[in-house]
């Protein structure tokens, strides 16, 4: 995986595939076809579509009179899209109160994800805090399709609380299938609760995993990630092996509004998606 620290985003788009065109510029008309609560706080939204998008890639959700704001997707399908909602703003508020059968304007899909056949034939971790687990479930699903074409999997996945895990009937499915390994660990359990309590980088570091053949992504919280990295540096791993969405207040979704710029990077064009070695310096 190494190329000898000489890489910059070019590279990203010679070694994926080329999912560079936007297939909605105008915000185009979708269908609910799917509502249900995840956990205490988010909410998950199915989108009747028909469009071809990569795991960590995103749309941009539009409420006619409220706004519209980026929301990334946590699905890998042809036919739908599941966009997991925390309901903060104005935006996101209204968005959830939208019953089945109505309707939500999407444009995009706009960035670049993870380049998902890169990885072909190594191991993977995936690491995910809190509302970041959603990204990673798109990619979760995309290796579920493809399964032979990567080797073992393994998912740590951190929360502030049990009630706030998402998407837990489908990775006790996985489990069960023996599909992933998974680890959760709570920063903030409930009294006499049993589980693993701290902050998922600790267990991670204590997995004994071995960084050859291995590729890392992470998706969360800025600080979440850089411990993360911090993790994986001190168990061996490179930083061509180590990958991370970030986040940034994304506004226009095609790089003209500045809004989300890393030192010259974009994070609605160049990312969200990027290697390690490709931002580790940026500041900002």
């Amino acid at each position: 995986m190494s190329c000898g620290g000489n890489c910059h985003c070019n590279e990203h788009r010679l070694e994926v595939k080329d999912h560079s065109k936007v297939l909605l510029y105008e915000p185009r008309k979708t269908k609910i076809i799917k509502s249900q609560r995840l956990g205490s706080r988010h909410h998950l939204i199915r989108i009747e579509a028909h469009t071809d998008h990569e795991p960590g890639q995103f749309f941009q959700l539009t409420v006619l009179g409220f706004g519209e704001a980026p929301i990334s997707i946590a699905s890998h399908s042809k036919d739908y899209i599941d966009l997991v909602i925390n309901p903060v703003g104005s935006v996101t508020k209204e968005a959830i109160r939208k019953k089945v059968g109505q309707h939500l304007l999407l444009r995009g899909p706009f960035g670049f994800g993870y380049p998902m056949h890169y990885f072909y034939n190594n191991n993977i971790i995936l690491v995910g805090g809190g509302c970041g687990v959603a990204p990673l479930k798109g990619v979760m699903d995309y290796i579920a399709q493809y399964r032979t074409h990567y080797r073992k999997v393994d998912c740590f996945f951190g929360y502030r609380s049990p009630y706030d895990s998402i998407f837990t009937k489908d990775f006790k499915k996985w489990e069960k299938d023996k599909v992933f390994d998974f680890t959760y660990a709570y920063s903030q359990a409930p009294p006499k609760f049993t589980g693993k309590i701290g902050y998922i980088n600790g267990y991670l570091e204590q997995s004994g995993l071995n960084p050859g053949h291995t590729i890392a992504l992470i998706c969360g919280p800025p600080p979440m990630m850089l411990s993360v990295v911090e993790s994986l540096k001190k168990m061996g791993f490179n930083d061509d092996q180590i990958w991370v969405s970030h986040e940034r207040h994304m506004k226009c979704a095609t790089g003209m509004c500045g809004h989300c710029m890393i030192e010259g990077k974009y994070t609605c064009k160049d990312g969200p998606v990027f290697r390690w070695d490709w931002i580790k310096d940026a500041k900002g």
